[in-house]
């Protein structure tokens, strides 16, 4: 047989041959990355999808895999994973596709992924899906609004907050938190009662701004550490129920869901006010955060009792409140405010560029400042007194009077990190003091 008759045969076979399908050549693996997907789900607030049944079902296609591991983050616990199934083996061997139903919580809300292991020992990780509850997304009325003006400006006080006692039994209230200003407010009637100092989220797990809702207070919450390798520095086991006063909890003796695994809940110490230290959350000290908790139970007349109350304290059992309505929450990114006739300006921790000059004027401005008689070297001077401890406050006077960086002075974040005897609310603000 001559050469190109055997040239021309070997590429009719080629062309005739039927195609190996992706993924089960012998000895190979697939080619194409797993993917996971989750049912019965509907689109929430990008990028959450939202579970509308009791239990899901979880599919990874994987071809030529020969086991997959389905694991979950919850959005509160930084840098943690717990594996919700191991599947030896795939459902469907034709399609390779690996299927597990899940009973997943009312509070579930986190990133859900699937690692898959063939053959060679090769691992390939899926694209993870952020996945929440109906219970937990409700919630949420707006995380994704611009709340850039804090509750405290003039502008919406008229100059002047009014401070009242808690009422029991008035039920209108409402929670703010200026995240800059390291700040929760709860308000009743319109009236402000007392003011909390926080920490907030890292850079990297910033707390969201917008308007979101608190639906239930879960006291004693427990925590299961993940089937990782991280837990072997740090004294638990996978699956080990965490009690919440174990110090190895991260969550502690309360917490309250404000939607899509947004939570207030206890610091692990007094340091953590006035700094970015969680994953998205606000931290509270524990009797700060019992006060609040307390507060609004007494405000809706919910049936918890004094007893109760102090039974959790001193004891492990879980218990969760719901909320008759739910709680409205604005949180909101505000490094410059009027109040009281004083401007503060916070530091901008999350370098979203809000302290700049033209915006300084714009709020000096709005205030009725005539900023054609301040320079940008004095504006920026004050700008450059703000640092990550530290504010900048003067009152509006003293700017009309050309005395913004004589009169002007810094005041720490945080006075109780320096006094930490010193339980009372933060230095005197303008014309009150909280």
């Amino acid at each position: 047989m001559s050469v190109g008759l055997t040239v021309a045969l070997l590429w009719l076979a080629a062309c005739t041959q039927a195609p190996t399908p992706t993924g089960q050549q012998t000895g190979q693996q697939s080619t194409a990355e797993p993917t996971i997907d989750a049912s019965p789900i509907q689109q929430g607030h990008d990028p959450w999808k939202i579970a509308t049944g009791e239990t899901v079902t979880f599919t990874v296609t994987a071809p030529a895999a020969e086991s997959v591991k389905i694991l979950y983050r919850p959005v509160e616990v930084e840098g943690r994973h717990i594996q919700l199934a191991f599947l030896h083996s795939p459902s469907d061997a034709k399609e390779g596709t690996f299927s597990k139903q899940v009973k997943i919580g009312a509070d579930f809300a986190g990133e859900v992924w699937a690692v898959a292991q063939y053959k060679n020992g090769q691992k390939k990780q899926t694209t993870p899906i952020s996945l929440t509850t109906e219970a937990s997304a409700a919630v949420s009325q707006n995380p994704s609004a611009n709340t850039d003006e804090s509750a405290r400006e003039d502008k919406l006080t008229g100059g002047h907050i009014e401070r009242a006692a808690f009422q029991p039994g008035q039920a209108n209230i409402l929670i703010t938190v200026n995240a800059p200003a390291f700040e929760l407010t709860l308000w009743q009637d319109g009236k402000e009662v007392k003011t909390y100092q926080i920490g907030i989220g890292r850079k990297q797990f910033p707390l969201p701004t917008g308007q979101r809702k608190a639906a239930q207070i879960v006291f004693n919450p427990e925590w299961v550490p993940p089937d990782s390798s991280w837990v072997e520095d740090e004294d638990v086991s996978p699956g080990e129920r965490i009690e919440p006063d174990d110090p190895r909890n991260p969550l502690g003796k309360i917490k309250i869901p404000l939607g899509e695994g947004i939570l207030i809940h206890e610091a692990k110490k007094p340091s953590d006010l006035g700094h970015l230290v969680s994953h998205g959350c606000v931290r509270l000290l524990t009797e700060d955060l019992f006060d609040l908790a307390e507060k609004i139970i007494d405000a809706r007349s919910l049936p918890v009792s004094r007893a109760q109350i102090e039974s959790l304290k001193n004891s492990k059992e879980r218990m969760a409140v719901k909320l008759d309505t739910p709680l409205p929450v604005d949180i909101n990114y505000d490094t410059q405010v009027i109040e009281s006739g004083v401007l503060h300006v916070y530091p901008d921790v999350y370098n979203r560029s809000t302290n700049t000059i033209e915006n300084l004027r714009s709020e000096l401005q709005g205030a009725g400042v005539d900023t054609s008689a301040i320079d940008d070297q004095t504006l920026q001077e004050m700008l450059k007194r703000v640092t990550m401890k530290d504010q900048y406050v003067v009152s509006v006077s003293d700017l009309k009077t050309g005395r913004a960086l004589t009169a002007g002075r810094t005041e720490p974040l945080i006075a109780e990190a320096e006094k930490p005897a010193k339980l009372a609310p933060k230095a005197k603000r303008g014309s009150h003091v909280r």
